[in-house]
């Protein structure tokens, strides 16, 4: 086995490091380490990056119940708490790739549904996909030639907070000129609007109503009435010819911002948009978010079960339904006895429920209650290496340990890979008993 390096086997400075902590996965941040150990993002972070990267590397204790106890008293208890439940669940599920694939193979041992945090805006587009299709195009090739953006939603600072540095405004782009780059900012907000972009407050909840009229408008028909959504008839006819007119345009959206009953029929209407006017020129869809490697959780999903998330596992072949299994309403309806959350990155904070829960998270990460136990697990791309998938589907990134993991945390994957040690000898639970005798 590998000696745990030492502070020294470590450079003090680093290029290239990738960023776990939002979709977009900025792959350009320079890190300086101190003596301490302590990293120092000093070059192309956004203020989370700078924030998270600079967390300590501090000792942390698991607990059972708020009683500070080893890690394998934790884990006792934490799979005796799975061995009895009848209807448990993993959900959270911020974290790398290895640490997300340990999480299916203990629910496909307990028969549990598995459930992203983020997972309401991620079927937002899935279930449009279905249903419309959808004409995408990776980051990089928007960066280098689109040269007008439509983006839908609010807050961007917020969900992807490098978009204008990385792909819209670039520094340096190979088919056009950051300066001839345009756009508009269609949402709620009143604030000013970035450099060549134009800001058209709109209510997000007739997001679907504003991407139709557009459509027909791009289309060269016109829709009746004088406002959608908020927006004078005259102003979105010029967003219409702006994409009519584009050498390449982008429809972008942060469907974490849409209304959540109707975000699928928004995004369908989006992707919808996106072909009528790739009949005249080129345009590209753009989902924006998907926090906590969300899309990374249901390609792995898909990969090891052939199903997406909002699955149940184990009971026989992979069942998968995206309303019956939305661990959210899972929780609310008190359909789950037993609940595994895991946030090993941000992104999945602990819900509030009062259900036996059993939590592996990273430092500090903040917590409405002590749970019946908490495990501290090590954060990807700072303790220890692993890959996480860009938001824009086409790439798994690498991430790299940056420090001595001082604080001897254990990584996600370890943990739930002794949970799975833990539970190989117990029987099975009740429905996978029934499937076994068929």
């Amino acid at each position: 086995m590998d000696s745990e390096p030492g502070e020294t086997d470590f450079p003090p400075s680093m290029g290239d490091v990738v960023c776990p902590f939002c979709a977009m996965a900025c792959d350009d941040l320079a890190v300086m380490r101190d003596r301490g150990g302590r990293l120092r993002v000093t070059d192309n972070g956004c203020a989370r990056a700078r924030s998270l990267f600079a967390l300590p590397a501090l000792p942390a204790h698991c607990f059972i119940k708020g009683r500070a106890v080893p890690l394998d008293e934790a884990l006792d208890a934490a799979a005796a708490l799975l061995r009895n439940a009848a209807s448990p669940a993993i959900g959270g599920l911020a974290a790398d790739t290895e640490g997300i694939s340990a999480a299916l193979a203990l629910a496909e041992r307990l028969g549990a549904v598995v459930d992203h945090a983020a997972s309401d805006s991620l079927f937002h587009g899935l279930r449009a996909l279905q249903v419309s299709g959808a004409m995408t195009a990776t980051f990089g090739e928007l960066r280098n030639r689109a040269d007008l953006f439509v983006l839908f939603g609010a807050e961007f600072d917020r969900h992807a907070p490098r978009l204008f540095d990385r792909i819209v405004r670039p520094p340096t782009a190979l088919f056009r000129e950051a300066a001839a780059v345009r756009g508009f900012l269609v949402g709620p907000g009143d604030g000013p609007a970035p450099e060549g972009f134009e800001r058209l407050t709109a209510d997000l909840t007739q997001a679907p109503a504003i991407a139709a009229a557009l459509s027909q408008l791009v289309a060269g028909e016109r829709p009746r009435g004088d406002r959608v959504g908020g927006i004078a008839m005259e102003d979105l006819v010029r967003v219409a010819a702006a994409l009519r007119e584009a050498r390449f345009g982008v429809v972008g959206w942060i469907a974490a911002t849409l209304d959540p009953a109707a975000g699928d029929v928004a995004v369908e209407a989006f992707n919808r948009l996106v072909v009528t006017a790739n009949a005249s020129t080129r345009c590209a869809g753009l989902a924006l978010g998907g926090k906590g490697n969300a899309l990374g959780a249901n390609y792995v999903c898909a990969w090891q079960y052939g199903v997406p998330l909002r699955s149940r596992l184990g009971a026989g072949p992979p069942e998968h339904d995206p309303l019956r299994y939305r661990l959210k309403s899972l929780l609310a309806g008190g359909e789950v006895d037993a609940l595994l959350w895991l946030s090993a990155l941000n992104g999945a904070e602990v819900p509030d429920t009062r259900k036996p829960m059993i939590v592996l998270a990273r430092p500090g990460q903040p917590l409405p209650r002590d749970p019946e136990v908490l495990i501290p697990v090590a954060v990807p791309g700072l303790d220890h290496a692993g890959s996480i998938h860009r938001g824009d589907g086409v790439a798994a990134l690498p991430l790299r340990r940056l420090r001595s993991n001082t604080s001897g945390l254990p990584t996600a994957a370890a943990v739930l890979g002794a949970l799975l040690d833990r539970l190989a000898g117990s029987p099975l639970p009740a429905p996978l008993r029934e499937t076994a005798h068929v």
